[in-house]
């Protein structure tokens, strides 16, 4: 599948169709035609950063203490890495 550009309104109203449980992922990733991962990563970001997610350039920078609480609340079994990357 190739790249295809999404608006930040389309990624907004596509994550908030699949929270509020009006569409299923598949089912969203067919609608924008893009990949299912695409759609998946649209809501994590959704879910930690907010609307924000969409419109930050560039990457966020994090502290080596927050990291390295990230990784000893995984190995000490506190959360998926998806739910602790959320925090």
């Amino acid at each position: 599948m190739s790249k295809r550009k999404v608006s930040v309104e389309n990624k907004i109203y596509a994550v908030n169709l699949y929270l509020d449980g009006k569409e299923s992922q598949q089912r969203i990733a067919h609608m924008f035609d893009v990949s299912l991962a695409s759609v998946q990563q649209w809501i994590r970001n959704y879910e930690s950063m907010g609307a924000n997610a969409f419109t930050l350039k560039g990457n966020k920078k994090y502290s080596k203490e927050l990291k390295q609480q990230a990784v000893l609340d995984y190995l000490a079994g506190y959360g998926s890495q998806d739910d602790i990357c959320k925090k």
